[in-house]
């Protein structure tokens, strides 16, 4: 074959291969396969009706198992397209592109420290994001002064923020749940908290006060009954109230000097009121802000 010749075939056929990055935009992501692929039209090479075949991926991070960088483009999403070895046959995308439609751009906009989302993009961007179609959002703040990292779930208003005050969580609609391994856990809701440990220890705060239960059965009950500022305290029959029925059976037996000289023993209406305590009736020796069961 003449060089002439060689040169010929050559020409016909890079006249025929498309090198380089053509704009494209995604028609269909449900890749039957699972690969990743698109079909995508490419109106600068094929026209804007003819859709391609699958395109497959190319990606940072990926091609082994179980493992990679997934982030499908959603339908009707800007694509850069080539053609491996320029064959029409073989497509690839590459990466996204935004654009400008009404004069707005495409960037997604921050949010605020309390999740909600500001009025424009970034300028400049200091603070990198990646939000999702419903607003799902993880975003991190380089700009001095404000660095923050912020992890958002959009529909249900979840929120966790990293800054300069600390770590803050919010809750949206339903519970804060911390678990252990153990079995530990504090559940936060609406109600109020609870902090339970793997024994069966457990510390209830609510409206009605505290209340503490042990994994022995005995209770501890502080609310609007006490004389505390603020909780009670409520001493129950597994408490068998050995203090009191000690402290009681000492003043009820114990005698002192009176004005003859003479043991006397207390006054008559302090002996009923001890005796009264000690049945739970009620008395003018306890005070009627501690209930003893």
């Amino acid at each position: 074959m003449s060089l002439e010749k060689v040169v010929a075939n050559l020409v016909q056929k890079v006249e025929r291969r498309f090198y380089g990055k053509y704009r494209g935009f995604v028609v269909d992501n449900a890749d039957p396969e699972q690969l990743g692929r698109l079909r995508v039209t490419v109106p600068s090479v094929l026209g804007s009706d003819v859709v391609t075949g699958w395109a497959m991926p190319c990606v940072p991070y990926g091609g082994d198992v179980n493992q990679g960088f997934l982030f499908m483009p959603e339908v009707d999403a800007g694509v850069w397209v080539e053609f491996e070895e320029g064959d029409l046959e073989f497509p690839i995308w590459v990466g996204t592109f935004w654009s400008k439609p009404g004069g707005e751009s495409e960037l997604p906009k921050p949010n605020n420290a309390d999740g909600s989302e500001q009025g424009s993009v970034q300028d400049p961007p200091t603070r990198k994001i990646i939000k999702t179609k419903k607003g799902h959002t993880i975003q991190l703040e380089d700009a001095d002064g404000e660095e923050m990292v912020t992890i958002q779930e959009a529909v249900n208003e979840h929120l966790i923020t990293l800054d300069s005050n600390g770590i803050t969580i919010k809750d949206g609609a339903g519970t804060i749940k911390i678990e252990d391994a153990s079995g530990n856990e504090v559940v936060m809701d609406s109600s109020g908290i609870n902090c339970k440990d793997s024994s069966g220890n457990e510390i209830k705060m609510n409206s009605q006060g505290m209340e503490y239960n042990d994994s022995n059965g005995n209770t501890i009950k502080m609310d609007a009954m006490s004389g505390f500022a603020g909780p009670g305290v409520k001493v129950n029959a597994g408490c068998n109230r050995v203090c009191l029925d000690s402290l009681i059976t000492w003043l009820l037996q114990h005698q002192h000097v009176g004005n003859m000289g003479a043991p006397t023993p207390l006054f008559p209406a302090n002996m009923a009121d001890l005796i009264a305590a000690r049945s739970g009736a009620p008395n003018g020796i306890l005070s009627t802000k501690i209930k003893v069961e």
